[in-house]
């Protein structure tokens, strides 16, 4: 079996083994045995909680600690399947250059395509000159707990640190993502005084703060993103308790903002910012901030970072294309592993179209070219002989 059927054949595998958010144990359980039967690694398996598991692999170390270190992997799980999926969405299909599959995009096809590479160096007995590690990450989709797990996980080791380069396979061919904008969620709570609905200035609608205050949001913060000074925020809820028509005023409402942040950008700001405007715009009842969970930072790799600049001129010079460095407007793994444990992260697959629809589909041309480029690179920068 050639690179590419053997690729194909991992990559249904993958497929058939549904993994949405909170439901990867079974994934993560194959991807641990391909670890361990064809790639003769190490493998973990960490809990996460629930039926989450990362799983992580590294080939035995045959003399001291490596001074390096190269990550490779991602995330196992996938979003829920849409409901218009046209067929199977657990059956891998190809349709011409599409290779449709739930997941197959994001990011089953990246994983498989890393990890038949690493299969293939492991066949032709190639030697490392750094440490290797293959990890798969539980809820990136959601809340990346399996991340934050690993990150824990890491510092209890207390292990020697390494120069670490991480190339993560997400759904990115012809840009290579080097930073992201982080995002917060925040909860927002006004309270006002209550009193009955028909004369309501004699008490404070809750309802009435939160919307002058979301207004002024609007005004000032949808102004700063329309600039390019500030990343985007949205509110996403809005409620009051109603205990039905009893014409009450309402004494509290809740709303839910997520909030964008651009590199260098603080989500303190934000809040500070929130306080201040619901003072001079409200200036009646009380607010309350409180931050909820997903909350991830920003990050950007410096332009001069030596592991991304061998592998932008590698690419240039034996494969003639320079993709483009790319800020990513979505969050990822990656911006908890390089806030947190400093691992310079790109984002660097095959190319996933149309993911999280059901219309997602991998690019087979990409995932060919992909394994092509990512071998040869890996033999010219990380081969000991």
């Amino acid at each position: 079996m050639n690179q590419r059927d053997d690729c194909l054949d991992l990559l249904r595998q993958l497929v058939a083994i549904p993994s949405q958010s909170q439901n990867e144990e079974e994934l993560a359980r194959f991807v641990a045995s391909y670890l361990r039967d064809e790639l003769g690694m190490e493998t973990t398996l960490q809990y996460v909680e629930g039926k989450s598991y990362n799983v992580i692999g590294r080939w035995p170390m045959e003399k001291s600690l490596l001074p390096r270190k190269l990550m490779l992997g991602g995330h196992l799980d996938t979003v829920p399947p849409s409901p218009f999926w046209e067929t199977d969405p657990y059956r891998l299909i190809q349709q011409g250059d599409r290779l449709r599959g739930l997941g197959a995009g994001d990011m089953k096809g990246g994983l498989a395509a890393q990890l038949t590479v690493l299969k293939s160096l492991r066949s032709q007995g190639f030697h490392w000159n750094a440490e290797v590690e293959f990890v798969g990450f539980a809820d990136e989709e959601r809340h990346s707990i399996g991340a934050n797990a690993y990150v824990r996980k890491v510092l209890e080791e207390q292990r020697p640190a390494q120069e670490t380069f991480f190339i993560m396979a997400e759904p990115h061919f012809n840009n290579i993502v080097v930073g992201a904008t982080g995002k917060v969620l925040l909860k927002l709570e006004t309270r006002g005084i209550p009193g009955h609905a028909a004369t309501p200035e004699k008490g404070i609608n809750a309802i009435d703060c939160m919307t002058a205050l979301l207004q002024a949001v609007q005004r000032i913060w949808g102004k700063r993103y329309r600039d390019g000074t500030a990343a985007s925020y949205c509110c996403l809820m809005i409620q009051s308790e109603y205990p039905g028509y009893s014409l009450n005023i309402p004494e509290h409402c809740i709303c839910l903002i997520n909030k964008q942040l651009a590199s260098g950008e603080q989500a303190a700001e934000f809040q500070a910012s929130l306080s201040q405007l619901y003072q001079d715009c409200v200036g009646k009842g009380t607010l309350t901030v409180s931050r909820e969970i997903p909350s991830y930072p920003s990050y950007q790799l410096p332009p001069d970072q030596k592991d991304l600049t061998a592998l932008c001129t590698f690419l240039r010079k034996q494969f003639h294309r320079t993709p483009e460095l790319h800020i990513n407007q979505s969050v990822s793994d990656g911006n908890i592993l390089y806030h947190s444990l400093g691992i310079p992260t790109v984002l660097f697959g095959p190319q996933g179209i149309n993911f999280h629809t059901e219309r997602e589909y991998l690019s087979l041309q990409s995932l060919e070219q992909y394994m092509q480029e990512l071998e040869a690179y890996l033999k010219a920068y990380y081969n000991a002989d």
